[in-house]
C-alpha cells in the first residue's frame, strides 16, 4: 500500500523548531535558574562577611582606613584611571568599526559616563546599552551601531577576562585550592586550558571566520593583529582594577601581585554570576573567603575592600552621573526651542523671516 504523501514531506523535511510556549519556558527556567544562583552566592557572601564583621568594631574599621594613607589611595586613584583610559581604547576601536567616526574625546567621555554607571549598577551588558543608546543615538547612531559596539565591547571584555582568569590560575592557584581544599596542578591545568580557549577563539574568529550576523545583518569581525591589541587593552583594563585592589590591601598579608590578581578574578568572576549591582557584597566575601587573614587583620582587609569599592566603583559612578548630567544640559540648550502656536493655528516656526504680520 502506498504511503500518504504528508508522511514522506514530512519524514524529509528537516525538524521544526520548538513553539513560542517552549522557548518562553526555557527562557524563564533560565532566568530562574541564574536568579537562584544570585540569591545563593549572595546569601553565601553575607554570611562570610558576617563570619568575618563578629572580629570587626567600627572604630577598628576607621583606623583601617586611616591606616591606607593618602599615598596608597592616590596609586589606587591612579591605576582605577589607567584602567579606565583602556576601557576608552577598546570603545574608540569599537566605535570605528561601525564605520561611523566621532573624535577622541567624545568616544573618551561616552566610555567613561557608560561604564562609571554600568560598573556600579550592575547587569552592566544591558545598563551599558542603554546607555550608549542615549549617548550615541543622539550622534546619529542607529540601533544595530549601538549593538555592534556594545557587543565588540563585551566580547572584548569577556576574553579578557577568561585570559586573565586562565593566567591567574596557571601561575598562582594557591588561594583558591586553598579556599576549595584540593591540590594545585588541577587548577593549573584548568587555567592552561582556558588560554588555550581564548587563543582557538580569537584565530577562528579573526583568521577563518570574517562575518558574524547581527540583527540580521552581517558584520565584519576585526583583524588577527585587532584582535590581539583589543585583548591586551581588555587585559589591561583588569590588570588596572587589579592593582587597585593590590595597593590598598594591607602590605602585612605578604599577598605579590599575581596571588591579588587570582584572587581578584576570582571574585570578579563570581560578582558578575551573581548579578548582583556592582557585585556588591559578593566581590567582598570572595575576596575575604580567598585571603583568609587571621582575625586580628580582618579590620585591615574589611577596610581595603571599602576603600577599592569608594574608589573603583563610587567616585566613577559619581563622576559619570555628573558628566552625563552636563551632556544632556548641553543637548537641551542646543536644541532649539519651539515657539507656541498662534490662535488660527499658524506657528511663529511658519512664518517667513522678516514678515510683516496681516
Amino acid at each position: 500500500m502506498d504511503r500518504p504523501e504528508g508522511t514522506v514531506a514530512s519524514a524529509a523535511s528537516p525538524p521544526s523548531p520548538p513553539p513560542a510556549a517552549v522557548r518562553r519556558g526555557r527562557l524563564r527556567l533560565r532566568q530562574a535558574l541564574s536568579l537562584l544562583l544570585g540569591v545563593g552566592l549572595l546569601a553565601f557572601s553575607v554570611e562570610v562577611l558576617a563570619g568575618w564583621a563578629r572580629h570587626v568594631t567600627l572604630d577598628d574599621l576607621l583606623a583601617a582606613l586611616a591606616a591606607i594613607g593618602p599615598v596608597r589611595v592616590g596609586l589606587a586613584v591612579l591605576f582605577t584611571a589607567l584602567s579606565f583610559v583602556a576601557l576608552v581604547g577598546y570603545e574608540y576601536h569599537a566605535v570605528r568599526y561601525t564605520r561611523r567616526r566621532l573624535a577622541l574625546p567624545v568616544v573618551a567621555l561616552y566610555s567613561f559616563i557608560t561604564q562609571g554607571i554600568a560598573h556600579a549598577t550592575g547587569f552592566a551588558i544591558f545598563v551599558g546599552a542603554t546607555v550608549r543608546y542615549k549617548l550615541y543615538g543622539a550622534r546619529g547612531f542607529g540601533l544595530l551601531d549601538v549593538v555592534t559596539v556594545q557587543v565588540y565591547f563585551s566580547t572584548t571584555f569577556g576574553l579578557a577576562l577568561v585570559t586573565l582568569v586562565g593566567l591567574g590560575l596557571a601561575l598562582d592557584p594557591e588561594p583558591l585550592a586553598r579556599a576549595v581544599g584540593t591540590g594545585t596542578w588541577p587548577w593549573r591545568v584548568v587555567g592552561g586550558l582556558l588560554i588555550a580557549g581564548v587563543a582557538v577563539v580569537v584565530f577562528l574568529s579573526a583568521v577563518l571566520h570574517r562575518r558574524v550576523r547581527i540583527l540580521g545583518h552581517l558584520v565584519d569581525l576585526p583583524s588577527l593583529g585587532t584582535s590581539l591589541f583589543l585583548l591586551a587593552l581588555g587585559v589591561g583594563d583588569l590588570l588596572g582594577v587589579a592593582a587597585t585592589l593590590h595597593v590598598l590591601l594591607p602590605g602585612v598579608l605578604g599577598l605579590h601581585f599575581f596571588e591579588t590578581l587570582a584572587i581578584f578574578v576570582a571574585a570578579l568572576g563570581l560578582g558578575l554570576l551573581s548579578h548582583v549591582p556592582g557585585s556588591l557584597g559578593v566581590f567582598e566575601g570572595a575576596v575575604m573567603l580567598l585571603v583568609d587573614p587571621a582575625p586580628e587583620l580582618a579590620a585591615a582587609v574589611l577596610g581595603a575592600l571599602v576603600a577599592f569599592r569608594a574608589i573603583y566603583y563610587m567616585l566613577p559612578l559619581m563622576l559619570a552621573l555628573l558628566a552625563f548630567g552636563g551632556v544632556e544640559l548641553v543637548r537641551l540648550w542646543r536644541r532649539p526651542a519651539l515657539a507656541p502656536p498662534e490662535a488660527g493655528g499658524e506657528g511663529m516656526a511658519a512664518r517667513r523671516p522678516g514678515a510683516c504680520p496681516d
